[in-house]
């Protein structure tokens, strides 16, 4: 492989990533207004709602296809080489406390309390 071959290769692998990251910022910003107008748990004001519902998103169907997503491709970077194995095991990591984040709390504070399920996707005028 010559060297303009190579400059070929990295061109194409840095737009996949940089593709990857676009998308991936779609997915955020197409999510955000979601949770911070939708209505969910029993808090007692909105911002306990707001942070109910983020954990909602996070923990829901959706935060679990960003993080199949995610480990997906910081799996495929550190198999090429474009991301050190460290950095994917902190992604895992992450995902995992990102999961396992409710339980941790209970069992530090020793109260059952959690965010209730309510449909995240409705906006705060279709109450």
């Amino acid at each position: 492989m010559d060297n303009s071959q190579k400059k070929s290769a990295e061109s194409m692998i840095d737009l996949c990533w940089r593709l990857t990251l676009f998308f991936s910022a779609v997915v955020v910003y197409a999510i955000i207004p979601e949770a911070a107008f939708a209505v969910a748990g029993d808090g007692d004001n909105a911002i306990s709602q707001v942070f109910c519902n983020v954990v909602l998103v996070l923990q829901g169907p959706t935060g679990k296809a960003i993080a199949t997503v995610a480990v997906i491709a910081i799996g495929v970077g550190a198999l090429i080489g474009k991301v050190s194995w460290g950095t994917a095991l902190i992604v895992a990591l992450g995902v995992a406390l990102i999961f396992g984040a409710s339980s941790i709390v209970e069992n530090i504070s020793g109260n059952n309390v959690s965010c209730q399920s309510a449909n995240v996707g409705a906006g705060a005028g279709s109450r």
